[in-house]
């Protein structure tokens, strides 16, 4: 469902919808502190999205975000690794999608928390990975659903194998599961702006389709979460896999890396993160 109607959230106009946050373009963020968690805006432009982020109890966080006549919600329990989502239109309940437009605006916002908030514990933490979460939810998978690390096998962590090559793998209409053209060596969080594929002996950034067994490298590769952050990386084998996916034939808002993208949503909600990454 496209939206185009903005709305009035938590006090502040959410004006024109749509504009993109280009690299290196982190838009205005003002956030304040409450007693219970923080609250703030992120503005590009003429778009503007708003956040809140509450402290429930000990290990139980409250995370709502308006942008585009959409209110995303979550509420997640921390010590028992479950998650409540959800999105809905804003002035009717209905439901609906993020689409590009959505997920432009939250990529700004997850650019613009570092250096203001501590995205290592607590609140602020946890508005991060969500934010970062739902920046990259494919149109197609549903925004009210559970999320559970038992239910989905938990996840496999890869902090061991930082700065070395891992096997990733996704399956679609074409590929299972392992098979060589769904299946790559991939390095293991190294930064920088770009994936790289080793083709003919040569590194290339030139995005590749289904090549079988390749090496590949950059971008941080298997973090849980949209690019690179600044600080300490969360790596992940769902995360590893759900990149493999989107960086080999697919978008990221491809159905057919909708199941990585499930796996790895408890990875990106819970797994720890990766010391001196």
């Amino acid at each position: 469902m496209k939206r185009s109607l903005c709305m009035v959230g938590f006090g502040v106009l959410l004006a024109a919808c749509g504009a993109e946050v280009g690299p290196g373009d982190v838009g205005v963020l003002d956030v304040k502190s409450t007693s219970s968690g923080l609250t703030g805006t992120f503005a590009h432009g003429g778009d503007t999205l708003a956040f809140q982020a509450r402290q429930l109890s000990a290990d139980r966080y409250d995370i709502v975000v308006e942008l585009h006549g959409l209110t995303l919600s979550a509420v997640i329990d921390e010590a028992r690794q479950v998650a409540a989502i959800d999105g809905f239109a804003s002035n009717s309940g209905a439901d609906t999608q993020i689409v590009e437009e959505d997920r432009a605006l939250l990529r700004g916002l997850v650019a613009a928390l570092p250096g203001r908030i501590d995205e290592t514990k607590g609140t602020s933490a946890m508005l991060a990975r969500v934010a970062s979460h739902w920046s990259q939810t494919p149109d197609t998978v549903p925004l009210a659903r559970s999320v559970a690390g038992s239910q989905d096998q938990g996840w496999t962590s890869l902090c061991s194998y930082y700065n070395k090559y891992v096997s990733a793998s996704h399956d679609c209409s074409s590929y299972g599961w392992w098979a060589p053209n769904s299946t790559s060596y991939a390095h293991v969080g190294e930064r920088g702006s770009s994936t790289y594929y080793l083709v003919n002996g040569v590194w290339t950034t030139t995005t590749q389709n289904h090549k079988a067994y390749l090496y590949e490298r950059g971008n941080c590769y298997g973090n849980c979460g949209a690019g690179c952050p600044s600080g300490n990386q969360t790596l992940t084998q769902d995360c590893h896999n759900h990149d493999q996916c989107v960086r080999n034939g697919h978008a990221l808002a491809s159905l057919y890396c909708d199941d990585e993208f499930t796996s790895a949503s408890d990875d990106e909600f819970f797994a720890p993160r990766c010391s001196g990454t």
